[in-house]
């Protein structure tokens, strides 16, 4: 079955080998207090960070950053660190005659201190915050790239000949989900019962609960979505796939769409949001749809206004 008038593609996507899945070590936790070194600290912060509202990579890249505090500030304990501490740590990370890093990653590593001494805070273990004083460049991020509007129909006329990855990218480009998203999916959270009005619930546990969400969905994705049940006989987990290979499918849609920019599933969500915004959607409903958190909204708001400004 085509879902898109003028031309039939072929089904093109074999499955590849699926990599090894790498398991963090464990380490003993304990829990942390005022005369805690910071080293002794991590494995409980690491814990906190795997655990709330946080990716993988920046819970080990936070985790990271303050192991090289731990080791500048030794056997100090936690309630005896000072904002002077810290300021003068990351003047020797970004002075010449010490570490000599970019301004960015000296950014992140005071993004860093402010998170986990607002942890120690939150937790009861710190009476007062000392990062809250600190004074840390801000850093603007290059726009990300996005898909031209042809690009996004060039992309669903190479995907139509599958509906696995007609589905796939109908989601990404509509509603603009996470990648982690997309795997926790599951076919009860697909509600057509109103078919002119179909819809998705994000559902998240813990912490992330907080991003639960309904997503309105296109009308077109209702026969999508039958014909890839039938096709690959899913009945519960919608994507029961590796990242490795959603990410090789939009790959290989974007090679046959002739497609030269690197399509991934975070290019296609900053795409969702560029086209919501241009179909005159506010910008505060658009950052709900995407689940951000109300923390990171000011830099969003920035980044999608300025690749949605008309030309000069």
């Amino acid at each position: 079955m085509c879902y898109t008038r003028g031309m039939d593609q072929p089904s093109l996507f074999p499955i590849p080998n699926v990599g090894k899945v790498l398991v963090p070590p464990q380490f003993p936790i304990k829990p942390p207090t005022a005369q805690s070194t910071v080293l002794e600290t991590l494995p409980a912060y690491y814990t906190y960070l795997t655990r709330g509202d946080y990716s993988a990579y920046t819970a080990g890249d936070f985790t990271g950053d303050l192991k090289k505090l731990g080791r500048y500030t030794g056997s100090k304990a936690v309630a005896r660190i000072s904002v002077f501490d810290l300021q003068h740590w990351l003047q020797v990370l970004a002075a010449p005659t010490g570490e000599h890093l970019q301004a960015k990653t000296v950014s992140r590593k005071g993004a860093a201190i402010k998170n986990y001494f607002q942890w120690l805070k939150a937790s009861g273990v710190l009476q007062a915050d000392p990062s809250a004083q600190l004074r840390t460049p801000r850093i603007t991020s290059p726009l990300p790239t996005v898909l031209y509007e042809a690009e996004c129909r060039r992309l669903l006329t190479a995907a139509s000949g599958d509906p696995r990855a007609y589905l796939l990218l109908l989601l990404l480009l509509e509603t603009g989900m996470k990648k982690e998203e997309l795997f926790l999916l599951r076919v009860e959270q697909f509600d057509f019962a109103d078919q002119y009005n179909p819809v998705v619930w994000i559902k998240h546990a813990g912490k992330k609960a907080a991003k639960n969400r309904t997503l309105q969905l296109p009308v077109t994705i209702i026969p999508v979505f039958a014909e890839y049940q039938a096709t690959y006989l899913v009945q519960d987990r919608l994507f029961p796939y590796t990242p490795r290979l959603i990410e090789y499918i939009l790959s290989a849609m974007a090679a046959q769409a002739g497609i030269t920019k690197k399509v991934t599933a975070q290019i296609l969500r900053d795409t969702c949001a560029v086209r919501l915004l241009k179909r005159g959607i506010p910008i505060e409903r658009v950052l709900k749809k995407l689940g951000l958190n109300p923390s990171t909204w000011e830099d969003a708001k920035e980044k999608y206004l300025k690749l949605t400004a008309p030309a000069l």
